[in-house]
């Protein structure tokens, strides 16, 4: 019996891919097979997560003159009611004329521009940027997701997280487990605690001084110690 030409090609083609999968079989179920990859770097919470977990927090805010606090408040009218001026620029972004201090627990929507000194107590949160022609001290776990910028110092203290940069045109001093997810720009030194994280660069002028954590207290002189 004589095959036909057309037919007996077929089967060889067949018969060349049967076996081409016989023999490269278990090469393609080892490709597919899941790899021990090593060691995986445990992933930080996000600062996302770590902002939604603080909560909705009442706005406050004061000056040297007055003190008012109102909860879920429009932060210009909170200002208003505490003597602080302040003009709006635009729909988000609220200048703020004079030095402020931030009570506890604010949280505030608004760019903020400060045209004196800054200072924020603990467990704020700005969803913005936040600048000040003066100093800036911020206090514990406060939350800035934007910027940072002073023409003075800036002082932060423990657990603080900046979504964005902080540049000042002065010193810049960060305590122990805080976190700035890009850059550091200083004029003067950068001072922070080992257990501290900075994304990226620190560029500065000045020193980059990196301290010891914990913190320990020295006794100042040696009569001190027992």
């Amino acid at each position: 019996m004589i095959l036909d030409p057309l037919l007996l090609i077929i089967l060889l083609l067949i018969a060349a891919l049967g076996f081409a999968v016989l023999v490269f079989s278990p090469f393609l179920i080892e490709l597919k097979r899941p790899r021990d990859k090593g060691p995986r770097r445990i992933l930080k919470m996000p600062l996302e997560g770590r902002i939604r977990s603080i909560g909705k927090m009442p706005t406050a805010a004061k000056s040297d003159e007055a003190e008012y606090s109102s909860r879920g408040g429009n932060i210009q009218e909170v200002l208003d009611k505490a003597g602080v001026k302040a003009v709006r620029i635009g729909r988000d972004t609220l200048r703020i004329l004079g030095d402020v201090s931030f009570l506890s627990r604010a949280e505030v929507s608004d760019n903020i521009v400060v045209e004196g000194s800054l200072k924020v107590g603990d467990d704020c949160v700005f969803h913005r940027s936040v600048k000040a022609k003066g100093n800036v001290f911020i206090g514990n776990r406060v939350v800035i997701k934007g910027n940072l910028l002073s023409e003075e110092n800036v002082t932060m203290l423990d657990e603080v997280l900046i979504g964005g940069s902080v540049h000042s045109e002065g010193s810049v001093t960060i305590g122990e487990k805080a976190y700035v997810s890009l850059s550091v720009v200083a004029v003067g030194d950068v001072t922070l605690f080992e257990n501290s994280e900075v994304k990226n660069n620190i560029l500065t002028r000045g020193a980059i001084k990196v301290l010891k954590y914990p913190k320990v207290d020295l006794p100042p002189s040696i009569d001190e110690i027992g």
